[in-house]
């Protein structure tokens, strides 16, 4: 837990803070955004939590913070927290929490089906998470996006029997993927489909799950900064040009009513809406670019 010692100045008085470890990967902002803020560098507690929802969601960002920098002056019972996740989101998609240091704060989700259940990216391994996927049916396959967000993904591959599955220009982070994919080609397995979109690296995919729930890694997101869908351009490390072409790309997918990322938050869609809100992106990627 955060060190009270390291508190920062900018924080509310009261029992929540945020000390100076945090790494301002906004999940604080996404579990409870109208209590933490966001200076630009780090975030803050800009008001104390003023009832027991917000309370809880105030303690759910405790646990999801991949630093360990938020804390509590007074001692605090985490348990309904612990408990909480994974967090369904809709139908049988879940947030996982517990985001890792590793694969700077993203998060990962959990697809449960009677096929087999999925793990898009990773969260940390621990053992109220392995307990809670056990008893939802374990993980037949990890999809993971790119290379900066695989985790802890080998320890749950390990545990679980389960595939890894990942394009081969990401796989130096995981060299012992069972399923490493090539080219440019998509892929369906099970209610998935695969798509390669590169651009924020050189082998990033998605998936598209049932047509309609998109899991897009560090490739696109809601940007509640901007307010509008689109991709980050001062995180792009192999080529915008070519994030740009990907994102297009993805109008085809016209049935798409959530989009679940890794960085940036995830977002619904109204429905028939996405090759609009497609368009509406690239056009602003463009404009940045």
């Amino acid at each position: 837990m955060a060190n009270l010692k390291n508190a920062l100045p900018e924080n509310a008085e009261g029992n929540y803070f945020v000390d100076s470890t945090c790494i301002n990967c906004s999940i604080s902002r996404h579990y409870a955004p109208e209590i933490f803020g966001d200076t630009g560098t780090h975030a803050f507690v800009k008001r104390q939590p003023q009832n027991l929802r917000e309370e809880f969601t105030v303690q759910q960002a405790l646990l999801a913070c991949p630093v360990a920098s938020i804390g509590a002056r007074e001692k605090i019972d985490l348990t309904n927290a612990r408990e909480s996740f994974p967090v369904r989101m809709t139908e049988d998609v879940y947030l996982n929490g517990y985001n890792h240091r590793k694969s700077y704060g993203a998060h990962s989700y959990f697809l449960q089906t009677e096929t087999g259940n999925w793990l898009v990216d990773s969260p940390r391994f621990l053992p109220d998470l392995v307990n809670r996927f056990e008893a939802m049916g374990g993980i037949k396959y990890i999809f993971l996006t790119h290379s900066d967000d695989v985790a802890d993904a080998d320890k749950y591959a390990k545990h679980f029997n389960a595939i890894r599955i990942i394009h081969k220009l990401e796989s130096h982070a995981q060299p012992e993927a069972e399923l490493i994919l090539e080219g440019d080609d998509s892929h369906r397995l099970d209610a998935g489909e695969i798509h390669f979109t590169p651009g924020h690296t050189e082998g990033h995919l998605v998936l598209l799950w049932q047509d309609k729930y998109l899991f897009t890694g560090d490739h696109y997101a809601w940007d509640p900064p901007l307010n509008h869908f689109g991709s980050f351009r001062e995180h792009c490390w192999y080529s915008w040009d070519i994030q740009i072409e990907s994102v297009r790309k993805m109008a085809a997918f016209k049935h798409v009513i959530w989009v679940f990322p890794g960085h940036g938050k995830w977002g619904k869609v109204p429905e028939d809406q996405f090759p609009q809100i497609i368009n509406q992106s690239v056009k602003w990627m463009l404009s940045v670019r």
